[in-house]
């Protein structure tokens, strides 16, 4: 197989923990080159063994509460205001914050290459590397949040919810231009309602534009954009004015 010379074996690996998107696979060999070398098959026994190490004695056989997740968190070493934590868990296969099942953290850590609670921690660092580097990694992390943190049976975020969320994503990424504190405060003294999984996804591309474009003089009212967002900039200008 011709991918970035790598042997078969570890090239479908890859291609797998990327969703068989070939470009997000050679961006992540090349941005993690030494995670693909040969150090033996990953151990799924050692896996689950894992997973009912930090399974609680109430939860059912084949998922972790919130309690179990909170204490492999630990002892991975990551706290709750940490991004990573969001990327880790879509890998892990979550459906739901704090919850994941044996599938989805077998499969997921599989995937990833890591058996033991030290080779998790060194993956938690090139997730994070990842998220930091990739902008096409970090838009579909982004996106895929909205229905991890979503309530179960509800189409929106509270609004506390959603804001709390893009200050962890965001902030280290779009914070220096002030859009990011103003749109917080337009949610919350204009807006009071909850987040629609349009406004969520489509405040990712006007944050990016914002930053190149900071304001907001070729923002077109007659866009794509959700009426949340024009509101925004409605705010925004007569701020400025």
């Amino acid at each position: 197989m011709q991918f970035t010379q790598t042997p078969e074996r570890t090239a479908k690996k890859i291609l797998q923990a990327n969703n068989w998107n070939l470009e997000l696979a050679i961006d992540s060999y090349y941005q993690n080159p030494n995670t693909t070398s040969s150090s033996g098959p990953t151990n799924q026994d050692a896996i689950h063994a894992i997973f009912d190490q930090f399974r609680q004695p109430s939860d059912a056989p084949d998922a972790f509460s919130i309690g179990a997740t909170m204490a492999y968190f630990e002892a991975l070493g990551l706290q709750l205001d940490d991004v990573t934590l969001v990327p880790l868990s879509k890998a892990l296969g979550s459906e739901s914050m704090g919850e994941f099942s044996r599938k989805g953290f077998t499969d997921g850590w599989m995937q990833l290459g890591a058996d033991s609670l030290p080779k998790m921690q060194e993956k938690l660092q090139e997730l994070r590397q990842s998220l930091d580097t990739n902008e096409e990694y970090f838009k579909e992390v982004y996106k895929w949040t909205f229905g991890w943190a979503r309530p179960a049976g509800t189409k929106a975020l509270p609004l506390d919810s959603a804001i709390e969320w893009w200050r962890l994503l965001l902030q280290s990424r779009f914070g220096d231009n002030g859009h990011l504190e103003r749109w917080t405060e337009f949610l919350n003294d204009k807006w009071k309602k909850s987040i629609s999984k349009d406004t969520w996804n489509m405040f990712y591309e006007f944050i990016v534009s914002a930053k190149a474009d900071p304001t907001l003089t070729g923002y077109d009212e007659n866009g794509s954009y959700p009426s949340t967002i024009d509101g925004y900039v409605d705010y925004y200008r007569n701020l400025e004015q």
